[in-house]
């Protein structure tokens, strides 16, 4: 049948574009022989533009970057224009049209490139445009990488060493991330300088060029902060604060590259916040869908863990002196706390919204007719029982630390938690973990009442417990 179709496919007329995108497109091209001449030439325009009396006209680090960038550009424009006019050239003979062939509008594995890009719905001259685009914003990338180290350690065996780690690194990213699980997949080199595994993989051209700006400016921002000294501050402010920066970047990333829910066609940004947050099912789960569920939600107790573990080794002492009682203490934690949590899921859900609209989907709810009539289900299984479970998992977490004062009993909560609140064990949900899971609504609906009642009841028992707790220490007055 494979063959039968594909013997069809061939008989279908085909344009100039379907050959250029495919040219244009190809990663053995661009890896194996594109990028070591890219990389040669920068070195090389990196190594002889380095010069004191040059820094010295231009007065900082960063503006030597960019202007080696500025420097390279017209390299990277020539490089440019002999690609595409290569791609044409081998296309001789073949009609040039201003739309889609119906060859490239047909879905086979022989023409995948193309039918992504007649996908996207913009015509092929602005699609060559983007592909240009996303791959010179990508090797400025690699340049800015390099001028960024090589600003810093100013040797010729670190700019060789950092070009060949480059060279290597898109060979690994390309050949071994694709065998990997699904995450890995997003560090493939060919993401952000091939346009059509771009969209791919996002289901949109934005996410890519962001990321490719974003490293460009942490390189400039890296070097602008040694330059001036800064560097000492900027590490004091990452060893109080790195646990924060990494969960905020997982979250984040989670939501961007929405690796919950490759290959699904999301048309709405409701759909999207209710696929990234999907969690478990009563049908059962996937693996990484969530893992990235319980890093967000049980990442976020984890850092109220870190800041109680201060408090209760010798901190807690001078908040006595200050409100005379665990009780007057408690509540002003657990008012900060929960609005924290209320700060948490509004932050979420605005930043999927957000994201959604700026890759493409809708707000409108009906977009989606299999489950529009959810909708008030999900923002009440969200909002509700999102702030009654991570108030579960706060309380949890505040009796293990209160009882044993020691780290450790506290991570291995969070990991009883996160195997708690698979469906294998978390049968009818009575178990506190995982219930403000997305993947209940989809069951009967009216579950999320149910699971608002085990949560509130769970509530009052810890509650009771931290009570009894506290006037065991008989200084609650």
């Amino acid at each position: 049948m494979a063959v039968a179709a594909n013997a069809d496919l061939q008989q279908l007329p085909l344009n100039r574009w379907d050959i250029i995108f495919t040219f244009l497109s190809d990663p053995l091209l661009i890896i194996f022989f594109y990028l070591p001449f890219w990389l040669f030439f920068s070195s090389q325009l990196i190594i002889n533009e380095w010069d004191y009396t040059l820094l010295i006209r231009l007065k900082s680090f960063p503006k030597w970057m960019l202007y080696t960038i500025v420097r390279i550009s017209p390299i990277l424009l020539i490089l440019q224009f002999l690609w595409i006019i290569i791609s044409f050239l081998v296309t001789m003979g073949i009609p040039l049209e201003n739309s889609w062939s119906i060859w490239g509008a047909t879905a086979a594995p022989a023409n995948n490139i193309i039918y992504i890009f007649q996908g996207t719905g913009f015509s092929p001259w602005f699609i060559l445009f983007l592909q240009t685009t996303l791959f010179s914003l990508c090797l400025i990338t690699l340049h800015a990488i390099a001028a960024s180290v090589y600003a810093r350690f100013p040797r010729m065996n670190v700019i060789a060493g950092t070009s060949v780690f480059l060279f290597i690194g898109a060979i690994i990213s390309y050949k071994v991330f694709p065998a990997l699980p699904a995450p890995f997949m997003l560090g493939m080199v060919t993401n952000y300088s091939i346009l059509s595994f771009s969209y791919a993989t996002f289901d949109s051209v934005v996410p890519a060029f962001l990321l490719l700006v974003s490293i460009i400016t942490v390189c400039f921002s890296l070097v602008s902060l040694w330059s001036k000294g800064k560097f000492k501050s900027m590490t004091n402010f990452l060893n109080h604060h790195y646990h924060f920066l990494a969960y905020s970047f997982i979250c984040l990333l989670g939501i961007t590259t929405q690796f919950t829910h490759s290959g699904m066609k999301v048309m709405t940004v409701w759909e999207n916040l209710y696929f990234n947050f999907y969690g478990v099912s009563e049908e059962g789960f996937s693996l990484y869908v969530y893992i990235y569920f319980c890093i967000v939600f049980l990442g976020f107790v984890y850092l109220f863990q870190l800041h109680l573990s201060h408090v209760l080794n010798g901190h807690i002492y001078y908040l006595m002196i200050r409100y005379k009682s665990f009780y007057r203490w408690f509540i002003q934690l657990m008012k900060k706390t929960a609005l924290g949590v209320l700060a948490l899921l509004v932050l979420l859900a605005v930043i999927t919204i957000v994201i959604g609209v700026i890759q493409g989907r809708t707000l409108e709810r009906y977009a989606a007719q299999n489950i529009s009539e959810l909708y008030p289900y999900m923002l009440y299984q969200f909002f509700i029982n999102g702030f009654l479970q991570l108030l579960n998992y706060i309380l949890i977490v505040f009796i293990i630390s209160w009882i044993w004062q020691e780290a450790t009993y506290s991570l291995i909560a969070l990991g009883v938690l996160f195997v708690a609140g698979l469906p294998l064990l978390n049968t009818n949900q009575w178990l506190p973990s995982g219930l403000n899971s997305m993947g209940y609504v989809a069951g009967d609906s009216n579950g999320v009442f149910h699971i608002t009642i085990v949560l509130a009841i769970y509530l009052l028992i810890e509650i009771g417990i931290i009570v009894y707790l506290f006037r065991k220490r008989k200084v609650s007055i």
